[in-house]
């Protein structure tokens, strides 16, 4: 009878297990993102970055290999970034199609912005500090950390 029953309460505890790996993952994902995103706004402009190169390492590790490369959101779109420097080195960046598969790996989509890839060459240093200049004469300055805080976090 007890044997049994060990072999009942077994069964249910691999049952509620099975099957929520995946829900915990987009989960996890979600949380990574965010902890590499941050905005700026200010004067009604607002400007949404994510770092991607800790996240993704999968299908686009071709095109991140030896670039740091960031997904950059900006509404309203009429403003556009006249140049982007990361840690004082002049920056790449493109304008991405509304469909293109980029722009659904950020945690915060905007649909109704502007949205662009800037990529620099790999830098060797902890903190990435990003300067985008915009044509309407404002600048953003974000700073990113290779490996956020969160990661680090401990219950001591």
């Amino acid at each position: 009878m007890i044997k049994n029953l060990s072999l009942i309460f077994i069964a249910l505890v691999f049952a509620g297990c099975w099957g929520k790996s995946s829900l915990h993952s987009q989960a996890n994902l979600k949380n990574e993102l965010l902890a590499y995103t941050q905005k700026y706004d200010k004067d009604g402009i607002l400007l949404v970055v994510t770092y991607l190169n800790p996240i993704y390492q999968g299908e686009f590790v071709s095109d991140f290999e030896g670039s740091e490369v960031f997904i950059l959101s900006i509404y309203p779109t009429n403003i556009s970034p006249n140049y982007i420097n990361i840690n004082a080195v002049n920056s790449k960046f493109q304008k991405l199609n509304a469909d293109d598969n980029l722009t659904n790996l950020t945690s915060i989509n905007l649909p109704w912005s502007n949205h662009y890839k800037i990529t620099t060459p790999s830098q060797n240093i902890d903190i990435l500090n990003l300067e985008i200049s915009l044509d309407d004469n404002s600048t953003a300055r974000l700073k990113f950390q290779k490996i956020a805080r969160s990661l680090y976090w401990n219950t001591k």
